[in-house]
């Protein structure tokens, strides 16, 4: 039998976690700051902010407080990270992203239209949480990893290419649904809820 007391720490730490990941996004800037001899630890930051990523969204939904709020949360504070972790990327490597400024630009621009969009649709920012978007995470996991614990670019390229997949996929979704829903596997899926076909979600890949 669980205490009060233990539950209601296990329904306050998704919260927590999530906090925990905000407070490692300032730390990435510094340590990119210190130079090549820290950026061990900013690959270490990106695996902790994966795993407490992960395991919000699993707790959450065990103890029944994924609320909208706390997916919104989630969304915006996965954005604040990956926007410092990538400008890290521009602290470490600037001639590797100039080489890409043709795909960068456009991926900067597109990460904002489909909030946009939610909000003149529905006056709330989303939370689609789509498949293309879990995909791009674990390629700028592994982006980081070659760039900052062995100095490669090798998968630059494609993990830009897949933020821009991700992107175009959140504005159809933004623009398909009838009413604003969290956890929205793709746009394929927004159209299903639209022409009200139910379809099961995979819980492990919600947040």
């Amino acid at each position: 039998m669980q205490s009060k007391s233990y539950l209601r720490f296990m329904k306050q730490l998704p919260f927590a976690l999530i906090l925990f990941r905000l407070a490692l996004a300032p730390l990435l800037l510094y340590l990119a700051n210190l130079g090549p001899a820290y950026y061990l630890f900013i690959v270490i930051c990106c695996y902790l902010a994966l795993i407490s990523d992960v395991f919000d969204g699993i707790i959450a939904r065990h103890y029944n407080v994924a609320t909208p709020s706390l997916r919104l949360w989630d969304s915006n504070v996965d954005l604040i990270f990956w926007l410092c972790a990538c400008w890290c990327i521009w602290i470490g490597f600037a001639a590797e992203i100039e080489q890409r400024w043709s795909i960068v630009i456009p991926l900067l621009l597109l990460e904002w239209i489909p909030d946009i969009i939610y909000w003149l649709r529905f006056r709330k920012f989303g939370c689609a949480h789509n498949y293309f978007s879990k995909l791009f995470g674990i390629f700028l996991l592994l982006n980081f990893t070659f760039l900052f614990g062995w100095n490669s670019s090798i998968l630059l390229t494609t993990t830009i290419i897949l933020g821009l997949i991700s992107q175009i996929d959140r504005i159809l979704i933004a623009l398909i649904l009838p009413a604003r829903t969290c956890d929205i596997p793709s746009a394929y899926h927004a159209h299903l809820i639209k022409k009200g076909v139910p379809f099961k979600k995979y819980k492990l890949f919600h947040s």
